[in-house]
């Protein structure tokens, strides 16, 4: 079975409506979606933001045989060359638990994604609409929200583009033997800082609809920046929901029996 890891309930939207849903099931802050899609097994799990993911995924290996576990939802771009709805297929995915990243950035820890697996992913992207790309991501514990501070951090790295979610996940993943790849859309570009706080989003990955309205409220200048980026998680959105379906027919049809 192929588990596919989302943080907000705004990313796991791209493939719920293309999805039989058999059984939902909740353990602590997660969502599981039991589904099948073509006749194919899947569990869509909606994990909510940051590395809490371990225990999910051990509750997750219980009641499940995972035969490949793969991080997607949004991530920021750290690349010039990489733009806003384009898709990242990772190479590896790095570590860094510094808290700030303004000077030197530290690398703590770098795990490899399934060659195999990421292969195939690139090469079926050869014949969509998006464009993608073929990289490094990497995983910090808070929002990098200052461009100037993705530049930097996308010189300072081999990375290309930034998550919360994807180590955690690949950690996991490798400690239990199981292939791991990343697929993500980039929702913010590298040009652009980020109005928004981890407090509108709740702990399972929903809107928190009172925080995000009491920002606006404080905040009203903030409102057309929020409706560009509205814009972008759409052109995310799409770029998610045009690739998964050939991605998981023909990773069932050539890798997983």
């Amino acid at each position: 079975m192929i588990a596919i890891f989302f943080a907000l309930s705004q990313e796991i939207a791209s493939l719920k409506s293309k999805v039989n849903i058999l059984k939902k099931m909740r353990y602590a802050h997660a969502t599981f979606y039991q589904s099948e899609f073509r006749g194919f097994p899947l569990t869509l799990v909606q994990t909510g933001v940051g590395r809490n993911v371990s225990d999910i995924i051990q509750h997750l290996s219980k009641c499940f045989r995972i035969q490949l576990m793969v991080s997607s939802g949004f991530a920021g771009s750290i690349s010039p060359a990489v733009d806003v709805g384009d898709l990242v297929i990772g190479k590896h995915v790095l570590y860094s638990s510094q808290e700030a990243l303004e000077g030197e950035v530290r690398v703590d820890s770098t795990l490899t994604c399934d060659a195999s697996i990421a292969d195939l992913a690139v090469r079926l992207c050869n014949n969509e609409v998006f464009k993608s790309h073929y990289g490094d991501i990497l995983t910090v514990n808070k929002i990098i929200r200052q461009s100037s501070v993705k530049k930097h951090v996308g010189n300072e790295t081999s990375a290309i583009a930034v998550d919360m979610e994807s180590f955690a996940i690949a950690e996991r993943a490798h400690a239990m033997g199981i292939p791991f790849v990343v697929a993500r859309a980039i929702s913010d570009g590298i040009d652009e800082d980020l109005e928004i706080h981890e407090n509108m989003v709740t702990e399972g990955g929903n809107v928190n609809i009172p925080a995000t309205a009491r920002h606006l409220l404080n905040k009203p200048h903030h409102i057309p920046y929020l409706n560009r980026l509205r814009k972008q998680t759409k052109s995310a959105l799409n770029t998610l929901s045009a690739f998964f379906p050939n991605f998981i027919t023909q990773i069932y049809n050539s890798l997983l029996t």
